[in-house]
């Protein structure tokens, strides 16, 4: 479920911050336009898993490529790399790290499953924001998240979630937002499964309201596409109890 499923419509049709171009919901606490909350949803992600300088940084799910050109900027990583399937994101995003000089090595196209081209224990933080949820064979991608993290590394995912197993029975309303029937969970399903696999959870935080609401709370100022979409992400939330966590784990 996101407003601009592989696309780069949001260049044109939403405010950015140059040279930051972002697709993602937005963290709106405090702010009022999506010029702000889109950046702002980036540092929060960075803030919250306490990114330091120099760290090996591999994120899923790439889109437009403004988060990578932004953690470059603020956090000086000392190697970036990327997963994002093949297309116009893609495209753009190629041409905005030649033009921002930013490296990213390397960059593959592909679904994520081309993470197993990618060595062991080679990064220090797995990110994903608003991808995850869309992957086939979920459970497949903690397991190599958590192979290609050194011991200590964090894994950093932003995930839907139901606030009642009663709601899962309603799977298939997901289909068009291309969320698959085995990811609709509760958050401890959702932590059980990453637990399993050796992770202890570090951080679980519920932004539903600073994320969600906060973006069809300012469906008034969007395209009449996003606002229609808005409208029914809405419904979901109001009406089967869909929610929206941001998890750390590490390794």
């Amino acid at each position: 479920m996101t407003p601009f499923p592989f696309s780069k419509s949001p260049v044109s049709v939403l405010p950015q911050s140059p040279p930051y171009y972002v697709s993602n919901f937005g963290y709106w606490d405090g702010e009022t336009s999506y010029q702000t909350a889109g950046l702002r949803f980036v540092s929060e992600f960075a803030k919250e898993c306490q990114l330091f300088p120099q760290a090996k940084i591999l994120e899923v799910g790439s889109g437009l490529g403004g988060s990578l050109v932004y953690w470059k900027e603020k956090f000086h990583p000392k190697l970036l790399s990327a997963i994002n399937l093949p297309g116009e994101q893609s495209d753009f995003a190629e041409q905005l790290f030649v033009s921002t000089q930013v490296t990213v090595q390397p960059f593959l196209k592909g679904s994520w499953e081309i993470m197993e081209s990618l060595p062991n224990v080679k990064y220090d933080y797995v990110f994903s924001l608003d991808a995850a949820y869309h992957f086939q064979n979920l459970p497949a991608f903690y397991r190599e998240s958590y192979r290609v993290l050194r011991p200590g590394g964090r894994f950093v995912f932003t995930q839907f979630q139901v606030s009642d197993k009663k709601f899962k029975n309603y799977w298939w309303l997901y289909l068009p937002f291309l969320i698959p029937k085995g990811n609709l969970k509760q958050t401890e399903e959702t932590i059980a499964d990453l637990e399993t696999i050796g992770f202890k959870l570090v951080q679980n935080l519920d932004w539903t309201k600073p994320v969600l609401q906060g973006f069809t709370n300012d469906s008034k100022n969007l395209p009449s596409s996003l606002r229609t979409f808005a409208k029914v992400l809405n419904w979901f939330v109001n009406r089967l109890g869909l929610t929206y966590h941001y998890y750390v784990f590490e390794k």
